[in-house]
């Protein structure tokens, strides 16, 4: 029995020291500046400081990121559909497009505290296109606008109009890019990262129109599969 207690005790103290293999990697300078430069974020160094901007209901002080314009019209190729343009779109101009289930996320300010950026870290699941060797099982770090901070003691937040914050443990199908002039080794979201439960696409993600809501994963990622770069 004592030795079951010891057992028990030396699990919780591992448990507690050693770090989550799951666990986001902590910003550094290198990597901010890289994610600010992709991302334009305050590229002139002339945006507002974010504790100077207007109160949500909450109290939270900042803003809401401006909505991407909509989807252009597209003309279908002799014998290719418009659906299929924007998946060969999507499927051409993607580093990695991957099923991917997130974990944790870290935020933090960037330079003259304009905005907020969050990195989430992702477990492969299973991969549609990988130029960066990325396989399932493998980590990916994911940086997007938006999130939230609490920075001398006010509470500081970003919203991205152009998608739901990320829910660690959801699963989504990712379609990336990475910088090549970086020695970051951040990911960036080409497009909304879109749910996908029991293997269907969610269906409030009709808002990105190359993905039909409630369509099986394994179709979607057939149909990208035949396209032609």
């Amino acid at each position: 029995m004592k030795n079951a207690n010891l057992r028990r005790a030396l699990a919780l103290i591992c448990a507690t020291i050693i770090p989550s293999a799951f666990a986001v990697p902590a910003w550094d300078r290198a990597s901010l500046e890289a994610a600010e430069r992709f991302l334009h974020v305050n590229p002139a160094g002339a945006d507002s400081d974010i504790h100077k901007a207007d109160r949500f209901p909450d109290g939270a002080r900042g803003f809401y990121v401006e909505a991407l314009p909509p989807l252009r019209a597209y003309t279908p190729e002799a014998g290719k559909s418009a659906r299929d343009q924007m998946l060969a779109q999507s499927f051409c101009g993607a580093d990695l497009i991957a099923l991917a289930k997130a974990g944790d996320s870290v935020s933090t300010l960037t330079s003259g505290n304009a905005s907020i950026l969050t990195r989430t870290e992702f477990e492969v699941v299973d991969v549609v296109k990988s130029l960066s060797g990325r396989q399932a099982g493998q980590r990916v770090s994911v940086v997007r606008i938006g999130g939230e901070v609490i920075d001398q003691g006010v509470r500081l937040r970003v919203v991205d109009e152009r998608g739901d914050p990320l829910i660690e443990g959801q699963t989504y199908l990712l379609t990336l890019v990475r910088p090549t002039d970086s020695s970051s080794q951040d990911f960036f979201a080409r497009g909304v990262p879109v749910p996908v439960r029991a293997g269907r696409i969610d269906h409030g993600s009709g808002r990105w129109e190359p993905f039909v809501g409630g369509g099986k994963y394994k179709a979607v990622k057939q149909e990208m599969l035949r396209m032609k770069c």
